[in-house]
C-alpha cells in the first residue's frame, strides 16, 4: 500500500512518503553542516575578537628596554602587563638599579636602625638589596603578583634573619580592615603578623610607589574614623609619586581654588617634604601622556620621592575628626562661603563671637581655639573662607563646635547621616553587598587633581 502526500508549494504533485522522508533527511543534514559552518563562524569570530583584545606590549616600551644592556634581560623577567601602557595603572615597579641605590642612600638619614622597614611591591628586588646593603633593619616585603616570587623567595633564602615576605596587597590593607569590622574577622593581624603592634606611637617605615592616591585616602580615613586598630602604628612613608599628585595634595593655595577636602586634610593631619626626584622612565609600567587640561609646575618626567609622616599632634581630639571632615566637606565650605551666615544657620546668633573675638564664659575648653591655633583676622558678615588661610579655617570649626549651644544643634546629627557607609555599621543584609561597601570605600570623596 503507497501513502501519497500532495506538496502544497508545487502545484499540489505527488510526493510518497518514502520521497518525504528522504527529503527530511536531506533537510537534517543540510541543517546540521549549516549550523557547524555557524558554529565554525562564531568560533572564528571570537577568536579573531580575542586576538584583537590580547594585550600588547608598547612599542616605546620596548624600544627603551632594547636600548639599554642593563635591561637586555628584564623583558623576560618582568610579566607582560607591565609591558603594556595604562592611563592609571594600579601598581609601580622599578626596574633600575641605579636609581634604587640612589633613592635608598637618600632615606637611609630618616630610618632609625630599631625601626621596622616594609617595602610594598619590590617586584625584582632592587631596591630590597639596596635596603639590606645600606640598612640593618629588618624589611617586610608585600608583593601583589606571585610572578615575583621566585626572585624574592631567593633573597629571603639568602637573608633569612633580614626577610619577611608575603603575597598580599599592602596598599589595599584598608580593604580587609572593613571586612573584619563587619564579621570581627583577624586578616589585619594575618597580614602584618609579627608586624603587628599595640603602640599607636611606634613607627613604621613604608617604602613603595604609588601611582594614584587611594592609599593616601584610606590614611585619611583611618585617622578620621579610626577605620583600622593601631596594630600598624604610625605610618611614615616614603613614596615615589608623580608630580601633580603631590601638587594637589599639598597646594597652600587652596582657599583660591575651587576647595578641595583631601589636600586640605591631607595637609591637617600628615607632615611632608620632597627628598629627591629620579626618572619616571626607569618604573614600569608606563603611563599614557595625559592630554586633560591639567597644569603642573613640576617635571612630568620625574617621579619624586616625598616623604609623608602622620603628625604627632592633630588638630582636634579624635572625637572631633568625624566633625572637623564633614567641616571641610565641598558642599559645606566652598572659597565664596560668607563665613559668619553659614555658621548661624547652624546656631543662630553666633556671629557676635566671630564679630567681637570674645568667647562666651561657659565655652568648651576642650575644643575651643588655644595660643597653639591661628588667630583670625576682624571678622564681618561678609568675610568669606577663601579670605583665611587653612590654618584660620581650622580655628573657625573649633570655635564653632566649643560654642555652648553647638551640643544642641543639629550639625552633628547631619554629619552622622552623611557618614560615609564604610563607617556606618551595617545590617546583616547590607553585609551581602560587601562589594558595593568596599567600592564605595575606594570612591569615597574622591576629588581629581584638576
Amino acid at each position: 500500500m503507497s501513502f501519497v502526500v500532495f506538496n502544497k508549494s508545487n502545484n499540489n504533485l505527488p510526493f510518497t512518503l518514502h520521497q518525504k522522508m528522504y527529503a527530511r533527511k536531506i533537510y537534517k543534514s543540510v541543517s546540521r553542516n549549516s549550523a557547524r559552518n555557524d558554529i565554525f563562524r562564531l568560533r572564528h569570530k571570537l577568536n579573531t575578537e580575542n586576538e584583537k583584545k590580547a594585550p600588547q606590549s608598547a612599542p616605546d616600551v620596548l624600544k627603551y628596554l632594547d636600548s639599554f644592556p642593563e635591561y637586555c634581560t628584564l623583558k623576560d623577567q618582568l610579566p607582560k602587563s607591565l609591558l603594556r601602557k595604562y592611563k592609571t595603572p594600579e601598581n609601580m615597579y622599578l626596574i633600575n638599579k641605579s636609581t634604587a641605590e640612589e633613592i635608598v642612600t637618600v632615606m637611609k638619614k630618616y630610618i632609625e636602625k630599631d625601626c621596622p622597614i616594609v617595602e610594598v611591591n619590590p617586584g625584582l628586588g632592587f631596591m630590597t638589596r639596596e635596603l639590606l646593603k645600606q640598612l640593618p633593619n629588618h624589611i617586610y616585603l608585600y608583593e601583589m603578583l606571585n610572578h615575583f616570587s621566585p626572585h624574592l623567595n631567593q633573597l629571603k633564602s639568602a637573608h633569612p634573619n633580614r626577610i619577611t615576605y608575603r603575597v598580599a596587597d599592602f596598599f589595599g590593607m584598608w580593604k580587609l580592615a572593613f571586612k573584619d569590622k563587619l564579621d570581627q574577622g583577624n586578616r589585619i593581624k594575618e597580614l602584618l603578623g609579627d608586624l603587628a603592634t599595640d603602640s599607636n606611637d611606634r613607627v613604621v617605615k613604608i617604602v613603595g610607589s604609588m601611582p594614584g592616591l587611594s592609599f593616601v585616602k584610606h590614611m585619611i580615613n583611618n585617622i578620621i574614623f579610626h577605620n583600622t586598630t593601631s596594630q600598624l602604628g604610625r605610618p611614615d612613608l616614603f613614596i615615589t609619586m608623580p608630580g601633580y599628585h603631590y601638587e594637589f595634595l599639598t597646594d597652600n593655595e587652596i582657599q583660591i581654588n575651587k576647595h578641595k577636602s583631601i589636600p586640605a586634610l591631607f595637609q591637617m593631619l600628615f607632615d611632608y617634604k620632597i627628598l629627591t626626584n629620579v626618572p619616571k622612565v626607569h618604573f614600569l609600567p608606563w603611563t599614557y601622556h595625559q592630554t586633560g587640561k591639567r597644569v603642573t609646575m613640576m617635571d612630568e618626567h620625574r617621579l619624586y620621592l616625598v616623604n609623608i609622616t602622620q603628625k604627632e599632634k592633630l588638630p582636634c581630639p579624635p572625637e572631633y575628626l568625624p566633625l572637623l571632615w564633614y567641616f571641610f566637606k565641598p558642599h559645606m565650605l566652598t572659597k565664596t562661603t560668607k563665613i559668619i551666615p553659614m555658621l548661624e544657620q547652624w546656631i543662630p546668633g553666633c556671629g557676635v563671637w566671630l564679630i567681637s573675638g570674645q568667647d562666651p564664659p561657659d565655652i568648651n575648653k576642650e575644643i575651643a581655639p588655644n595660643e597653639d591655633d591661628a588667630e583670625l583676622p576682624h571678622m564681618t558678615i561678609f568675610t568669606e573662607f577663601g579670605d583665611l588661610n587653612l590654618r584660620q579655617k581650622i580655628t573657625v570649626f573649633k570655635k564653632f563646635v566649643s560654642l555652648p549651644e553647638f551640643e544642641q544643634c543639629p550639625f552633628k546629627v547631619t554629619m552622622e547621616s552623611n557618614l560615609p557607609k564604610f563607617v556606618v555599621p551595617l545590617d546583616d543584609d547590607d553585609k551581602d553587598s560587601m562589594v558595593t561597601h568596599i567600592d564605595d570605600m575606594d570612591n569615597s570623596d574622591v576629588e581629581t587633581e584638576s
